[in-house]
């Protein structure tokens, strides 16, 4: 029970003044990660022979014999020096001859080489929607794939649109000397300079999840969404309005906000939700040093005829799940519910173990029905659907003494034509069987 309490006295649905709570969902914003190929300019440090030889060609020093016999090396190895300098244009030479070139003067001047080259920068993630490249994509938590496309917010964008990019040069800078830093040269006397972004070389695609509490005006016209933790706030604030505005033209979510509205009408219990469970609830989690006075006297009430908070659904069900050998589940239509994500969550909970029967009102396509709920229990048989007469929606019964039921409330938004169905749920102690 002790488990039971700190459970429902964690429950914090945000308030938002002005709407309802009707659910928690999720939403999943696609994020394009890119390895781009751009051209940089690298500035290295003069090294010391490389000084020298230039300092003797600047005096006059031009021959190759003389710069050996001064220098005192081999002339294989100054030749490895003078080839490595021509390459990069710093000095001319011939076959026994050497002069300075412009870069040869800078370099000399600067004490350092610059080189323009081709380069990549691997880890250049783009938001988009809203076209802009993400700078601290570490505080992302990306995924690779998501299976659930309802959910999916939708991208307006060409992959290969180099444009988008270009216009983010600042950010895609940033990024670039961030790996720079990574993959430090201690031969470079400065950062490298990126000059240009040249093509994109490849593109994956990656998701960031971001659950919301949904909340429906008063007058049932609006909609608005809020982060279910504090730490996605910002992260919402980029893509709250797009998600709306998808929610609207009906492109996300469309399980969630249907077309259509209640296939029948069901009796509501009298119970209402108990003021004092959640005062109560309140004082048990702010002085912990009460509880043991507290958890006598909550218990009962917890465990008592009443509606259930928001969000109080899935605690109860896990915790009666726990305590209960036999569970028995009514479902009115068995097709609606077996392609619910409600129906996955519940039977994940329960199990195969102890479910012993789903009775349903109706179903107009069985074998489809049994194949979706066998997606989440494979163990479940057709022995254990039966087709009964009752007046329910939806309940869960617990060794034949306790019944949580779910009465669906249809609430039409946004237009005529858009309802969403909150369910409000009641435990039951004297729940019977139609």
């Amino acid at each position: 029970m002790d488990k039971l309490l700190d459970s429902l006295a964690n429950i914090n649905i945000r308030k938002n003044d002005g709407y309802i709570f009707v659910k928690n969902d999720e939403v999943f914003v696609p994020i394009i990660k890119t390895i781009l190929s751009v051209t940089k300019r690298s500035f290295y440090a003069l090294p010391l022979l490389d000084e020298i030889v230039l300092r003797l060609i600047n005096e006059g020093v031009q021959e190759i014999d003389e710069l050996v016999n001064i220098l005192g090396i081999d002339r294989k190895l100054l030749e490895v020096t003078l080839a490595d300098l021509s390459v990069k244009d710093i000095i001319y030479c011939t076959t026994n001859r050497c002069s300075l070139m412009v870069k040869g003067k800078e370099a000399l001047r600067e004490l350092k080489t610059i080189q323009r080259r081709k380069d990549t920068i691997k880890n250049v993630y783009l938001d988009p929607i809203n076209k802009k490249v993400l700078v601290e994509h570490e505080n992302y938590q990306f995924l690779d794939k998501v299976r659930n496309y309802d959910k999916k917010l939708d991208a307006d964008f060409e992959l290969n649109n180099i444009d988008v990019f270009k216009e983010n040069i600042d950010s895609v800078n940033t990024v670039f000397l961030d790996e720079m830093n990574i993959y430090n040269d201690k031969t470079k006397s400065e950062p490298d300079e990126l000059l240009s972004i040249d093509s994109i070389e490849n593109v994956y695609s990656k998701f960031v999840h971001i659950p919301i509490y949904i909340y429906v005006s008063t007058n049932g016209y609006d909609i608005d969404i809020l982060s279910v933790s504090k730490k996605n706030e910002q992260l919402l604030f980029q893509f709250k309005d797009e998600i709306i505005d998808q929610i609207r033209k009906k492109k996300i979510l469309k399980n969630t906000f249907v077309k259509y509205g209640l296939r029948n009408t069901y009796p509501v219990p009298a119970d209402k939700e108990s003021l004092e469970i959640r005062e109560l609830l309140v004082k048990y989690k702010r002085n912990k040093g009460d509880r043991e006075n507290l958890s006598p006297i909550l218990g009962p009430l917890v465990l008592s005829n009443r509606k259930l908070f928001d969000e109080e659904f899935e605690v109860l069900l896990t915790y009666f799940v726990k305590e209960s050998k036999e569970i028995e589940l009514n479902i009115s239509y068995l097709d609606d519910w077996a392609k619910n994500e409600l129906s996955t969550k519940v039977l994940s909970i329960i199990g195969s173990k102890k479910l012993m029967r789903i009775s349903y009102a109706e179903c107009y396509d069985f074998r489809k029905a049994l194949s979706l709920l066998q997606r989440t229990l494979p163990e479940f048989t057709k022995d254990k659907l039966v087709q009964s007469d009752f007046d329910c929606y939806f309940s869960v019964i617990f060794d034949k003494q306790y019944a949580i039921l779910g009465i669906p409330n249809d609430i039409k938004i946004i237009d005529s034509q858009t309802h969403i169905h909150k369910v409000d749920y009641y435990l039951s102690l004297d729940f019977v069987e139609g």
